[in-house]
C-alpha cells in the first residue's frame, strides 16, 4: 500500500539530503592533499647473518658529480651492549674535535626528541683544505634486527661560504620532523604507525 504524498515527498527529501552529505563529505576528502610518500631507507629485505656488521650509508646529494652545496647523510653503525646516550655523543665529540681542523662549535650538545626516542643535537663548522663546512649532527640509539643497540647519526652539512641557508635549514628540519622508526619483524608499532593505520 503506497503512503500518502506528504510522506513519500518526505522520503524524497530525505534521501536527497543524504545524496547531499555523501556528496559534500567526498568533495571534501577528495580536496585533503594526498600523504606524502615516505622515503623507506632500504629496497630489498634479506636474512643477514649475525655475524655482519651494518655500517651502510645513505647520502642524499642536489648534484651528480661534484661536490654538492647541501647533503644528508644518514649513518649507522653498531653499539655497545651497555651503551648509554650521553656517553656514545660525548665520544663522537672528542672526535669530531680530534680530527677536524679550524673547529668552531656553533650550538653545544643538546638534547631532543626524533621520533619518540631521546637524541642528541650538535651544530659546528671547520675548514676542509681552506673552504668553510657547516655541520648539524642528530645522533640516537635504536636496535637492529636482532635486538643490538645501534647508533644512527644523521648529519646535514652545507659547503656555502656563509654557513647553512635558511632553505638548508628547513629542507634539514623538514626531514627530521617526518622521520619514523620502524620496528624489526614481530615489534610493536611505533605510535606514529598506528595512528597513520588508524586513518586508513
Amino acid at each position: 500500500m503506497r503512503g500518502n504524498i506528504y510522506d513519500r515527498l518526505s522520503e524524497r527529501r530525505e534521501r536527497e539530503e543524504r545524496l547531499e552529505r555523501e556528496r559534500l563529505e567526498k568533495e571534501a576528502l577528495d580536496a585533503l592533499p594526498p600523504p606524502p610518500k615516505f622515503f623507506l631507507t632500504n629496497e630489498l629485505s634479506f636474512t643477514r647473518p649475525e655475524n655482519l656488521k651494518d655500517k651502510t650509508f645513505h647520502v642524499f646529494t642536489l648534484t651528480d658529480i661534484g661536490p654538492s652545496p647541501f647533503s644528508l647523510v644518514v649513518g649507522r653503525s653498531p653499539a655497545e651492549p651497555d651503551a648509554d646516550l650521553e656517553t656514545v655523543a660525548q665520544q663522537l665529540l672528542d672526535e669530531v674535535q680530534k680530527s677536524l681542523s679550524h673547529l668552531q662549535w656553533i650550538e653545544p650538545i643538546s638534547p631532543l626528541e626524533i621520533a619518540g626516542v631521546d637524541a642528541r643535537r650538535v651544530e659546528f663548522r671547520w675548514r676542509q683544505q681552506g673552504k668553510p663546512v657547516h655541520q648539524v649532527q642528530l645522533i640516537f640509539l635504536h636496535q637492529d634486527e636482532f635486538g643490538r643497540p645501534l647508533l644512527l647519526q644523521i648529519t646535514g652539512t652545507s659547503n656555502n661560504p656563509k654557513g647553512m641557508t635558511s632553505e638548508e635549514r628547513s629542507a634539514f628540519d623538514e626531514i627530521v620532523s617526518s622521520l619514523e622508526l620502524r620496528k624489526s619483524e614481530g615489534g610493536s608499532k611505533s605510535e606514529s604507525e598506528a595512528e597513520r593505520d588508524q586513518r586508513v
